[in-house]
């Protein structure tokens, strides 16, 4: 099938959001596209205290630190399956509760990281103020989604995308609500119906609607991985399915995406490299992450085979360890549910 971009006729923001698209797709484009959550995600920003929130605006590049090992992880999927010295040039668009007067900011620090980037939407919190919509402040569902659909909407129509989030606010809730918008199987009234169940208002859950209403229907996200920020414990994610990679760290999102084809073994060696080298992160600890995401299978122990020797010529895994099945636990790794819903159902309005 040739890929094409997606238009339709559809009325002017409903949402306040700060938008940017930078990139341009040819009709027969193909790739994969990744959009990341900016706080908590790729940033370490503090925000669940006060102090906290109100220090981010007066906040310059170079004091915002990143999640560790993202910016590696970033720069080597804007690089793809290429082979060393080349890239992809894969797509990287991220999706900010921010308010887009913090734009030059997040800017500098992704030119200060080397982090490429096609576009951002952040949240025009000045707008709702202005409006009383103070509600809406904390509320991330309507927004996210509104922010994912118009994306939707502008992106080559059948390729997928990989998402990015944490686990301090919903983004498995609205990720997963967006693949099975995407997929066409949440629209009309039952997506109104869930959206106004989750807390979101009932001009932004119409206007989700909408957006969703003009789309085609495709199976389109490919997985969801979610730090795990705020509660360490990746069991309670369990019934989201397979499509959804909780991860204690970057390293352990790198072996996955290597494994499912997204990412090189020069890949996951610069991130395991930027959190060994530069964050002076110990060897046995990338064991422990790697032996974790197998026992949780999450991740074939084969792939892990695979790739030990080359992160151990690195310096970068312990050299006393061989990968054997007696040693790693492992259970096999979740098969993809009988019913399609990417969202647990019990989450879904009836």
């Amino acid at each position: 099938m040739v890929s094409r971009l997606f238009t339709s006729r559809r009325k002017p923001y409903a949402y306040p959001l700060d938008r940017s698209n930078d990139r341009a797709f040819p009709a027969d484009w193909r790739g994969q596209i990744y959009v990341w959550d900016i706080d908590k995600t790729y940033l370490a920003t503090e925000i669940h205290s006060l102090s906290g929130l109100l220090a981010v605006p007066f906040e310059f590049a170079i004091d915002k630190r990143n999640v560790a090992g993202t910016s590696a992880l970033l720069r080597s999927l804007r690089r793809g399956m290429a082979t060393p010295g080349l890239t992809e040039e894969n797509p990287i668009y991220f999706v900010s509760a921010s308010p887009p007067e913090l734009r030059k900011v997040i800017q500098r620090k992704m030119l200060i990281d080397g982090v490429a980037f096609d576009g951002i939407t952040f949240k025009d919190q000045l707008s709702l103020v202005l409006h009383g919509h103070f509600g809406k402040l904390r509320e991330q569902v309507g927004y996210k989604l509104s922010a994912l659909l118009l994306n939707r909407h502008e992106l080559p129509w059948d390729v997928t995308e990989t998402l990015f989030g944490d686990d301090s606010e919903s983004d498995a809730l609205i990720y997963s609500l967006y693949g099975d918008i995407v997929a066409g199987r949440l629209r009309k009234d039952t997506l109104k119906k869930t959206l106004l169940r989750h807390q979101v208002r009932r001009e932004d859950a119409d206007y989700v609607t909408m957006l969703a209403d003009d789309l085609p229907e495709r199976e389109l996200v490919k997985s969801v991985f979610i730090n795990l920020e705020v509660r360490k414990d990746p069991s309670r994610f369990a019934a989201w399915g397979p499509h959804l990679v909780p991860c204690h760290d970057t390293f352990q999102a790198a072996l996955r995406l290597y494994e499912d084809d997204q990412l090189t073994d020069h890949g996951v060696a610069a991130v395991a490299e930027q959190l060994v080298v530069t964050l002076h992160r110990q060897p046995p600890s990338l064991l422990r992450s790697a032996a974790d995401l197998v026992a949780r299978g999450a991740l074939g122990l084969a792939t892990l085979e695979r790739l030990w020797p080359r992160l151990q010529a690195a310096g970068l895994a312990p050299d006393y360890f061989v990968v054997d099945p007696k040693r790693i636990p492992q259970h096999a790794r979740p098969a993809h549910a009988d019913s399609p819903w990417l969202t647990p159902k019990a989450l879904i309005a009836g």
